[in-house]
């Protein structure tokens, strides 16, 4: 960490919070929650104590070691400048395998980098089986790959036919590009002038470009943009201002897509499931849907998976239309129209077209969802529960409970005590939530799905959240407990969501089948079952019955 040496020309023995942020390299934010969990004094609004900085920097931040934590990219990073000498040196070299070169650019860059720009190089094997569906003659198609990094899919489109003067690559880095067109130039002897350093989300006018056959591309997961550059394209594709660069990645592709042109995009699995990408999955669903194709982790030290989504530009006019879906374990057709069959036009890899089926007959059964219908609360965020957090009960604390102490018929007593002046913590929802007279409190990271009814009051930490009904609501809280406790509900759940994490939005999608409650006072697997008109198989799943 730096020298505070800006401490030393200040008169007075304030800090502005964004100096702070400056002078230790950290963000503001961070600054602010350090000043909450009580790390930092404040002085005034937007001013901290310099000393309490000072103390800060030299005696905390480097024993509990908050600051790698908070910013680490200022930990890890790499000589962009050097590294670009490097792989210069490395394509000069007429001893040097240039197909390999790509990948040891990859490997030299930092993490943080890495991460800040969306960057995971496609590997040649998934950006080869892209192609597995093209024509036998791909001769006079156009390609392009619109963030083309060091030229994997632009590769993989020579090895299938593609002309190199049809072959078209765009990336914001030089370094990538150079190696891409390195690479093309020794696979077919072509000097390529369509290999650029371009901002495929930053062009005034995507029109502009020639239109093209074939784009496959992995576009970069996560990267952040500038603001200027995320109004305009919000504005312009009539997306929300939140919308991620794979969705608008697919939007833009489009743009410069030929009409019956294929569009492939490898993407993050949350693309096929979350709310966040329900405006790009509509799209999709809009148009035929040709492959959905699960490659499972390629990407070294990311632990999200990777799959893939192949679409013809036509529009999905034929409901008789067959996507091919491809796991790692299984290989089926289903029918596109029973994507649209299910809440948020979820696109999911588990189902097969029997699944798909029983999904459908759940939602075929009346019910209603709690969307709308309830409140929702995270549990309480200190900051540093090592700091904030006590084994025992003591005068003017409150238990605090983990989500691995609450079960469905239980809740273990808490290990966890903390103080009842809530002002220190970083995050707390508002008091009547936790303190509500009836709620249930439910396990955040779990592969099951496991709520409490709560009627003591309890608050809980982060790792458990808060569901308070409306008193509008048909069915008691106790009653909604059962039935998303239920077998067949958790069932429907990891099939449509394939998470760990029980999201608000995806619980506010599920089926509440209150109607079961007029004729059962109380719940049961098996009458709930027959309610549904199901049996459960030997193998855990169900099948409606004859």
């Amino acid at each position: 960490m730096q020298q505070l040496a800006i401490f030393e020309s200040l008169a007075n023995r304030v800090i502005s919070i964004d100096d702070a942020a400056e002078s230790i390299q950290v963000s503001s934010a961070t600054i602010k929650n350090w000043v909450k969990t009580g790390y930092l004094s404040q002085s005034a609004k937007n001013l901290i104590s310099v000393d309490s900085l000072k103390q800060f920097n030299t005696k905390i931040a480097g024993s509990e070691k908050l600051t790698s934590r908070a910013n680490k990219s200022q930990k890890d990073t790499h000589n962009h400048h050097a590294l670009a000498h490097k792989i210069d040196a490395l394509l000069e070299d007429s001893s040097t395998n240039k197909h390999l070169v790509g990948d040891q650019y990859e490997q030299l860059l930092s993490n943080a980098y890495r991460n800040k720009e969306g960057i995971y190089y496609t590997p040649s094997v998934i950006a080869e089986h892209f192609f597995e569906r093209l024509p036998d003659d791909c001769s006079t198609l156009t390609f392009c790959d619109p963030c083309c990094g060091s030229g994997n899919f632009l590769i993989a489109a020579l090895k299938k036919g593609f002309k190199p003067e049809n072959i078209y690559g765009f990336d914001i880095d030089p370094i990538a590009i150079k190696i891409a067109h390195q690479r093309l130039l020794v696979a077919s002897g072509y000097h390529s002038k369509n290999i650029h350093v371009l901002d495929f989300l930053a062009m005034p006018n995507e029109k502009d470009i020639q239109q093209f056959d074939v784009i496959f591309t992995n576009p970069p997961w996560g990267k952040k943009l500038e603001k200027n550059i995320k109004t305009r394209l919000s504005n312009k594709l009539n997306l929300p201002y939140s919308a991620n660069t794979s969705t608008l990645f697919l939007f833009l592709c489009l743009e410069i897509l030929k009409k019956e042109g294929l569009l492939g995009l490898l993407v993050q699995e949350s693309f096929f499931n979350i709310a966040s990408f329900e405006a790009a999955r509509k799209k999709a669903l809009s148009l035929q849907i040709q492959s959905l194709i699960d490659f499972g982790k390629p990407f070294k030290g990311l632990l999200t998976k990777a799959r893939g989504i192949i679409l013809k530009n036509t529009k999905n006019d034929d409901l008789t239309n067959l996507v091919n879906v491809e796991r790692t374990d299984t290989q089926y057709l289903r029918s596109q129209k029973s994507f649209t069959q299910q809440p948020k036009s979820i696109l999911d890899f588990t189902c097969t077209p029997e699944k798909s089926a029983l999904i459908k007959h759940l939602f075929d059964i009346e019910h209603t969802t709690l969307c709308g219908d309830a409140q929702f609360a995270l549990g309480i965020v200190t900051g540093n529960n090592n700091k904030h957090c006590i084994n025992h009960a003591k005068n003017g604390y409150i238990p605090a409970y983990k989500g691995l102490e609450i079960f469905k018929d239980k809740v273990l007593e808490a290990s966890c005590y903390i103080s009842n002046d809530f002002s220190k913590y970083q995050q707390v929802a508002p008091i009547h939530l936790y303190e509500a007279q009836e709620k249930l409190i439910y396990r955040f990271i779990t592969s099951d799905l496991v709520f409490y009814h709560d009627t003591a009051q309890r608050y809980v930490l982060n790792s458990a959240n808060v569901l308070v009904l409306n008193a509008s609501f048909p069915i008691s809280t106790e009653k909604l407990g059962c039935l998303l406790n239920s077998k067949v509900i958790n069932w429907l759940f990891k099939h449509l969501f394939d998470t760990h994490k029980i999201l608000k939005a995806d619980i506010e999608t599920l089926p509440i089948h209150f109607r079961y409650f007029e004729d059962n006072a109380h719940f049961s697997e098996s009458d709930y079952l027959n309610y549904l008109g199901l049996e459960e198989m030997p193998d855990g799943t169900y099948r409606i019955k004859k």
